[in-house]
Parts: C-alpha cells; sequence; structure tokens
C-alpha cells in the first residue's frame, strides 16, 4: 500500500480557514488574499511594504471579509513566529500557511553582486524554510 493510500486528508473549506499568505502586498499574494478573503477565509497579510498591507487590509474589511498585517521581512530571524503570533492572537489557529514571498533578479551574472543572490536566497529558501518550519508546529 502506498503513502497516498494510507493518509486521508480532510481540507476545510476557505470559508472555513484562517490562512497565512506571506508576500501578500503584490503579485501571487495579493490576488491569493483577495480571493480567499473573498471566499471567507480571514486572513492573516505579510510583506516589506506595510502601506500595500494597509490599503489590501482595509479593501477587505470594506467588502465585509476579516485581515489583519504585519509588516515583515521573511528572512529575518524570527520573522515566522512573530506571524504566527499574530494570526494566533487575532483569529486563535491557523489552518494554511502560503509561503510567497519571493525576491527576483533579471541581469546578467556579472551585473549581480553577491548580496544580491544572497538575498534570493534569504527570502526565497531560508524564508520558505522558517515559515514551513513555523507552520507546521499549528498546522
Amino acid at each position: 500500500m502506498s503513502y497516498r493510500e494510507n493518509v486521508m486528508v480532510s481540507l476545510k473549506p476557505l470559508s472555513e480557514q484562517v490562512m497565512v499568505i506571506t508576500g501578500a502586498s503584490s503579485g501571487i499574494g495579493l490576488a491569493t488574499a483577495r480571493r480567499a478573503a473573498k471566499a471567507g477565509a480571514r486572513v492573516v497579510l505579510a510583506a516589506r511594504n506595510g502601506d500595500a498591507l494597509d490599503e489590501i487590509v482595509s479593501e477587505i474589511r470594506e467588502q465585509g471579509g476579516e485581515a489583519v498585517a504585519m509588516t515583515l521581512d521573511v528572512a529575518d530571524e524570527g520573522a515566522a513566529d512573530r506571524l504566527a503570533g499574530q494570526a494566533l492572537d487575532s483569529f486563535g489557529r491557523i489552518d494554511s500557511w502560503v509561503n510567497n514571498a519571493a525576491v527576483a533578479l533579471y541581469a546578467r551574472l556579472e551585473q549581480v553582486t553577491l548580496e544580491e543572490h544572497r538575498r534570493v536566497f534569504d527570502v526565497g529558501y531560508f524564508g520558505l524554510v522558517q515559515g514551513s518550519m513555523t507552520a507546521v508546529k499549528h498546522l
């Protein structure tokens, strides 16, 4: 019997979920936040752009949704734990965690500094790992 055959997964409908979304100030993260909130999820949004987050939270609330936001950098040590704390303080639990924050570079290799390359990994890899390690404690 395969692993998949032994595991029964039952997901709550979005309307019953508390969803944490990183990178929620633009792009896919923003679209995910809007879509989840429209479906009734309570959303906890995170990104470095606090002004954009404030606008998104206001928009969601004006449409009858529930949202809170936290300005942070997922690459910072402890950021995921602080974000989880915000979710727990605001809504009492976490049902889904979306690691969406990212940094992208578009340039010739010799035009990008080693520091810029490190930033891509700090956010895209280590931020994701930190978020996942925190999320698994609460899911």
